[in-house]
């Protein structure tokens, strides 16, 4: 907060804040343009940050008491008055080219500007000299708080919640790495060696999730980690490409990015090489900022993998449980993890967890897949879907359904997890209600709908591609009721 509110008090002096004033102030304006709440507005209305700032700051700005706001609207040259001018007073000298000018005019015309806004209290007013001690110390660390407390992202979500119209938001909690991947005809045995191609691409199954999102229309956010190197900046880079919204996205020095090493058979087999040392991971500072809980409770739905350290899951899970109202919330038990039982309260927040055979089999070590999920629904989890190579059996504590489809691509395990989780993600904030057959057969149509890709971001469907394939699935449904 406080190198926000220095950037904004040096960029009071001359004309004040604009867009061109950001292009070309020798002022760092970093702290600024790297706010959450600008990188999202700037996300949401195609702009760049540095126009997207004035605007922010702007709008909260008017949610300043009005000795507050009169401040640093005259100081910054914000002009919030020129919408509804008041009558006896000079808008060109309150926004003037000159701050000296501007604090005179606010201080001559004290009153009037207060009537102005509708204050019921006016404060005596000040003489020039005093507006630049405590007034407006106070003033411009109220304005930086509001900027780096992320309280008021509400301001940026386009259209009320009730709205029909309006873009369904998903956050993602998960993982952003470099996937580098070797494509050879078999897995090498010890003291072999075989022909094979590289490539290099973002991936990560926190980021796979967001991709998919994006490109089924979704108003998609990712919370993650990555260094401050060149394979973050390439990930960030990539995200923004594929509209995917990275305000929450923490760039790091303290850490390079993760790498991933995949090694991907021609029949489709793969095996994976998690980059250990050094590992970024969220934090619990990270999840309990004000910008990620209000991200968080702004948002449609939540959708949150095993990637991070599961007291972090554990944490979001929490967060979700206490909302009220509660978005939708979806887990991808991915990569296979022990549940501790700290967590277990928190499963009652879950709608639906999604997982192999052999994820669900890891949430309780010693127990089978559907001993698991028993467990899962027990402890209070709506339903838990279990995905495989021929469909999906979706498990609640009432009901038994399972959804066959035509799957003709090369490997089912790559990105099966991240299209079905993203396109029930996006089936529930659409249709505002819990999942039904249809849509499961819909979803579950995703997985067979990916395409030919060399990485899986790049693989995920369209909501045309799944609308083809999921007429294959509507004669492969089993629903079986339980009984009580």
């Amino acid at each position: 907060m406080v190198a926000v509110r220095g950037v904004l008090t040096r960029l009071r002096k001359r004309s004040g804040l604009s867009p061109d004033r950001l292009h070309s102030t020798e002022i760092d304006t970093t702290p600024l343009l790297q706010l959450a709440v600008v990188r999202r507005y700037a996300h949401l209305r195609a702009l760049t940050p540095q126009a997207a700032v004035p605007l922010v700051v702007g709008q909260l700005a008017r949610r300043l008491p009005p000795t507050q706001r009169l401040i640093v609207d005259a100081e910054l040259s914000l002009g919030l008055l020129r919408d509804t001018p008041p009558a006896g007073l000079d808008l060109d000298r309150l926004y003037g080219p000159d701050l000296g000018e501007r604090r005179a005019y606010l201080a001559t015309h004290w009153r009037t500007l207060h009537d102005a806004l509708g204050a019921d209290q006016v404060p005596a007013a000040p003489k020039v000299r005093t507006l630049r001690d405590t007034p407006e110390t106070q003033a411009f660390t109220a304005l930086a708080r509001l900027l780096t407390t992320g309280s008021e992202l509400d301001l940026t979500h386009p259209g009320d919640p009730g709205d029909p119209g309006r873009c369904p938001t998903v956050t993602v909690v998960g993982d952003a790495v470099v996937d580098q991947i070797s494509v050879v005809e078999t897995f090498p045995e010890p003291g072999t060696s075989h022909w094979g191609d590289f490539v290099r691409h973002p991936g990560g199954k926190g980021l796979n999730r967001a991709v998919a999102l994006a490109r089924l229309g979704i108003d998609a956010r990712l919370v993650a980690t990555i260094g401050d190197d060149g394979d973050g900046h390439w990930i960030v880079d990539y995200l923004r490409a594929q509209r995917v919204d990275t305000s929450l996205v923490t760039v790091t020095d303290t850490a390079r990015t993760p790498v991933t090493t995949v090694i991907l058979t021609l029949a489709g087999e793969s095996a994976a090489i998690a980059f250990k040392q050094d590992r970024l991971r969220l934090t619990e500072r990270d999840i309990d900022s004000a910008v990620v809980r209000a991200a968080l409770a702004a948002s449609d739905a939540v959708l949150v993998t095993f990637e991070q350290p599961i007291d972090i899951v554990a944490r979001v899970l929490a967060m979700v449980h206490a909302m009220a109202p509660r978005p939708w919330l979806i887990v991808s038990a991915s990569p296979p993890t022990v549940l501790p039982r700290h967590l277990y309260p928190h499963l009652a927040a879950v709608d639906y967890l999604v997982g192999t055979a052999k994820e669900l089999t890891a949430t309780w070590p010693g127990s089978t897949a559907e001993e698991s999920t028993n467990r899962l629904l027990q402890w209070g989890v709506h339903a838990v879907c279990l995905i495989d190579s021929h469909g999906c059996t979706i498990r609640s504590r009432t009901a038994h359904t399972r959804v066959r489809h035509v799957n003709d691509t090369a490997d089912f395990a790559a990105g099966a997890s991240s299209a079905f989780s993203s396109a029930l993600a996006y089936r529930l904030t659409t249709t505002r209600r819990p999942a039904q057959d249809a849509d499961f057969e819909w979803v579950t149509a995703a997985i067979a709908a990916r395409t030919p890709a060399s990485n899986i971001p790049e693989s995920m469907p369209s909501i045309q591609g799944i609308d083809a394939r999921a007429p294959l699935t509507t004669a492969n449904r089993d629903h079986t009721p339980i009984a009580k």
